[in-house]
């Protein structure tokens, strides 16, 4: 891979989320930093990102996001600097029906 291409990651989500990605558990995106994965996504899948972000672009406090089993939190969690390949893992806190 060259440097002028991006890295891509995978986001890995609950099953109570991908009826909002179209049945994918695995969404994979080209992404640089947690907060760029986030942007890719809420224009791939914008329902899941809906689910995932305030409309402020922050994670919600209901979800934790890991990276490296890691779970990244705040606007500093975004920044978080994702290696080519990373996954990504979403879980929700609580499970609502």
């Amino acid at each position: 891979m060259s440097h002028a291409d991006k890295a891509t990651a995978t986001l890995r989500l609950p099953s109570t989320l991908s009826a909002y990605s179209g049945g994918k558990s695995q969404i994979t995106v080209e992404a640089e930093t947690v907060e760029q994965l986030l942007n890719a996504l809420h224009k791939k899948h914008p329902q899941v990102w809906e689910k995932l972000c305030t409309e402020q672009g922050s994670i919600r406090e209901h979800v934790r996001i890991f990276v490296n089993n890691q779970l990244i939190s705040g606007d500093e969690g975004l920044k978080t600097v994702l290696m080519p390949g990373q996954e990504v893992i979403v879980l929700p806190t609580t499970f609502n029906v």
